[in-house]
């Protein structure tokens, strides 16, 4: 039988998804047709992300009898029967990490299209979203370092995009598309591939090219002006041996936060991007080539809405002037709004961000084993342009403005073992290398900062720039291998070392105004009196780091319903590059003089994790039961956090933040996943996490801002938090909802035609994600305050045909009409009370319909 007539036999008769990815998305060797898997409890490498045991979807196989090409790849999305339902039951009945996945029929049928739709899904993951270039994603609470402004700070939470670790957090900015599963992974990574991460990885499997020409087209309409385009077109390019797939959209949308002056709209969405690939297939080999773009233009910086006046009162119990009373003293200005959703800013100009990635996964029969290389390149451009100024106001200094500029490569070898041995095996080398660049312009004056700072230096457009650079070299080697010691029972150890080399620079430097009767001295004056930096410069710095990560995992099969595993774990988390390196300056107004404050470190140190985790998986009445438990303790030393220190510089205190390390935290918690069909096409979904971060040993912690008053002594500028849980996290999230799919015949058989002859299911489905308080507020400040707990209830109804080829939903996002809030500030005497704008969102809803031929 030639090539050819292999591939029409293929579409005659399905060949196994098992078969398909083994041999083609992760390139290890196919098992023939027909062989049983015997992969359960093995650590997913890491493109199947987890890190251990691998899908039975997509996993290593062991030696191939079949050609490579002898593979059919097929679109996957018929229910029930796609690769990422069979990565979920892999994960939540076979492996022994705690995990949990969303489907390619979830994604689409409940409309999941960003990463804030996802942790509604998922308990633990918090995306935290704010601007294009920068999120604080955390797995258990914790990402990347507090304080941080995110360049050159490794993450404890990994992002993962078909098998490529992805560092900056811009990367992760755009819509979801063309997704064949998303999973979650918690505990710490790394032996097993990839860039090692302490806490857990974020991963997302895209769909592969098909030899089978498909087209699909889906439009959406939603309020707001909403519309979401997507097509997503596969098929042969050479016969059997070369296979494209390219997914594009547009997402446009007015926003749903409404400038009271201009009419502007912020928190709005004008996006678009492409995923194009090719997949070639020979006997022995495969190789996926894989281009990402994806580009915004929108008004994302409105993060912070004003409530109130002041209501800072200080630890001595004295109060600053007002921020609305110097308006009156300073300006004579009237105060136009104390509602979060309707602003008044006088400056705020959009986003643009431009994210490319290139990546190519190449497969290789060696004998009995598999290799595997993984390149990949990305570069990226993000530019924030907004104003933290509101009431019409143009002070102009703490603003978000930031331009970023990022480039990313790496390269990762593996030789993998076959599958049904007594040990399997997966070795490799891993290299990285990150260029980073911030161009920040937090101050830029207006026409009122003159006149609020008493300064005549403050002039219109004096912009000063900090510019920083980070760099991150990383070499590691690893490995990790499963001894089936019998039946039941099976070990599977890891270690993985990495060297890793950081740069670190920081310049300071003003756009003086010339020409002008202001000398660039007073302008300099104005700049570090609003609290801004002298001109400076501190040169280059470089970090050397070597770093071990090691697990051992026991997994026992206690019988066909109960498996137990355990996880010991050890982490590390190289030093991140401390961006507020500069030192800080006073002004002595009898002298007419400067001072300066030493510069901060340029590092902070590494952070070392220990995890320790138990795990019961069980399933009961053939499937139908599923129920996953997870205990997890997690001790962090030398956490990667912001710190304080009061300075002394005649003749004033100056307070230097900088990133530094708490000596010890603690998380420690317990993880579910429940999921239970109690009959045909209905299948009730349950998962939920208890996190509790605590400081065990925190004792020279920030003091909040009420311990800042005048007077104050310098010993005061820090505060212990040792034994106090840590803020802005809320201790439950529960996440449950049905889907029920109830086939309904030729319901449309009065229009007759194509859609009449059809044969139809009618679906719907509800999904609740319950977030318990939080508390936004130091332990110790005099007021206190909670978010309340909140839910984000999504749900909808829709028709597909029973191959799926034409599909309507009518959906409905945040229907209780919830907007939480991420952070409250008491203000200050140049800032009111304030709140952090949440990114989830108000309520949607739409109409979307697609159709594929």
């Amino acid at each position: 039988m030639n090539r050819r007539q292999s591939i029409k036999s293929r579409k005659l008769s399905k060949v196994s998804f098992a078969a398909l990815a083994c041999g083609i998305a992760l390139g290890f060797p196919c098992t023939p047709a027909g062989a049983q898997s015997t992969h359960e409890g093995h650590s997913h490498d890491g493109a199947a992300q987890a890190e251990g045991k691998h899908d039975a979807a997509q996993d290593q196989g062991g030696p191939a009898s079949a050609n490579v090409a002898d593979v059919d790849v097929t679109m996957g999305h018929s229910h029930g029967g796609g690769p990422g339902e069979k990565l979920k039951d892999e994960v939540l009945t076979k492996t022994s990490r705690s995990g949990n996945v969303i489907t390619n029929t979830t994604i689409n049928d409940q409309q999941i299209d960003n990463l804030t739709d996802v942790s509604h899904y998922v308990a633990g993951y918090r995306p935290l979203i704010s601007t294009p270039r920068q999120s604080r994603m955390a797995i258990r609470g914790v990402g990347v370092a507090s304080g941080s402004g995110g360049s050159g700070s490794a993450s404890d939470t990994g992002y993962i995009v078909d098998d490529v670790y992805w560092s900056f957090a811009g990367w992760q900015w755009g819509d979801l598309v063309d997704m064949s599963s998303v999973e979650v992974l918690y505990g710490p990574t790394g032996t097993a591939g990839n860039k090692n991460t302490n806490v857990g990885s974020l991963i997302f499997h895209t769909q592969l090219p098909s030899f089978e020409d498909k087209t699909t087209i889906s439009v959406s309409y939603g309020n707001y002006n909403r519309t979401r385009d997507t097509v997503n077109s596969t098929g042969t390019v050479i016969n059997d041996a070369l296979a494209y797939r390219v997914a594009a959209y547009l997402d446009y949308a007015d926003g749903w936060i409404r400038d009271g002056y201009s009419g502007s709209t912020y928190q709005d969405t004008a996006r678009a991007g492409i995923h194009a690939q090719l997949l070639g297939v020979g006997d022995d080999w495969s190789d996926r080539l894989s281009f990402n773009y994806n580009g915004s233009n929108e008004h994302n910086d409105y993060l912070t809405g004003t409530i109130g006046d002041t209501s800072l009162e200080y630890a001595n119990f004295t109060f600053p002037t007002s921020f609305f009373q110097n308006m009156r003293n300073k300006l004579n200005w009237p105060v136009l709004t104390t509602d979060p959703n309707t602003p008044f800013i006088a400056r705020n100009g959009r986003d643009p961000a431009n994210v490319f990635m290139l990546t190519n996964t190449f497969n290789k029969q060696a004998g009995e084993n598999t290799f595997k290389s993984i390149s990949a390149v990305g570069y990226g451009a993000w530019r924030n342009n907004g104003f933290s100024d509101n009431q019409l106001l143009q002070l102009g200094f703490g603003s978000g403005g930031m331009d970023t500029y990022a480039l990313q490569t790496s390269q990762e070898f593996r030789l993998s073992s076959p599958k049904d041995q007594p040990i399997e095996w997966t070795t490799g080398l891993f290299t990285f290398y990150e260029a980073l660049e911030d161009r920040m312009h937090h101050w830029d004056f207006g026409y009122n900062s003159a006149a609020w700072l008493g300064y005549q230096g403050a002039l219109p457009g004096l912009t000063p720039w900090w510019l920083n650079k980070a760099g991150d070299f990383q070499a590691a080697a690893y490995g990790q291998a499963t001894w089936h010691a019998t039946e039941q029972a099976e070990i599977t150890f890891g270690l993985r070392d990495s060297y890793e080399v950081r740069y670190s620079a920081s310049k300071f430097a003003a756009g003086w105004l010339y020409g002008l009767p202001i000398t660039p001295n007073a302008q300099n004056y104005a700049l570090a009196r609003s609290g801004g930096y002298f001109p400076s410069d501190s040169g280059g710095f470089t970090s050397y780091h070597n770093g071990l990560v090691g697990i051992l995992n026991p997994k026992y099969q206690l019988n066909e319903n109960i498996l137990l595993y355990a996880l010991l774990g050890h982490g590390d988390k190289p030093p991140s590059v401390n961006t507020q390196s500069l030192g800080v300056y006073s002004y002595n107004k009898t002298t007419s003089q400067f001072s300066v404050a030493p510069f901060s470190q340029p590092f902070d140190g590494s952070e070392k994790s220990w995890d320790y985790e138990l795990g019961v998986k069980t399933n009961w009445f053939d499937g139908k039961l599923i129920s996953n438990v997870n205990l997890y303790w997690n001790d962090l030393y030398n956490f990667q956090i912001s710190q304080t220190k009061t300075l002394q510089t005649s003749p004033l205190l100056i307070t230097q933040s900088y990133l530094g390390n708490a000596p010890h935290v603690r998380l420690r918690g317990i993880e579910f996943v429940q999921q239970w069909s109690p009959i045909e096409h209905l299948t009730f979904n349950l998962n939920g996490a208890y996190t509790e971060a605590r400081y065990v040993n925190y004792p020279d912690a920030p003091a909040p801002t009420d311990w800042t008053f005048t007077g104050v002594p310098a010993t005061a500028a820090t505060i212990s938090l040792s034994n106090t849980r840590i803020t802005g996290l809320p201790w439950w999230q529960i996440n449950g909802g049905y889907a029920y799919h109830v086939p309904v015949g030729r319901a449309l058989a009065a229009l007759g035609g194509w859609l009449g002859g059809q044969s139809y299911t009618f679906f719907h489905y509800t999904n609740a994600s319950w977030f318990n308080k939080q508390q936004y507020t130091n332990p110790y400040s005099l007021i206190q305050y909670w978010q309340p707990a909140y839910v984000m209830f999504d749900a909808g109804f829709g028709l597909h045909t029973d191959d799926r080829r034409f599909q309507i939903t009518l959906w409905a996002k945040n229907l209780f009409n919830n907007r939480p809030w991420t952070s409250w500030s008491p203000g200050s005497s140049s800032a009111p009370t304030t709140v952090g704008i949440s990114t989830q969102g108000p309520r949607l809803f739409g109409l979307t319909s697609s159709v594929t031929f």
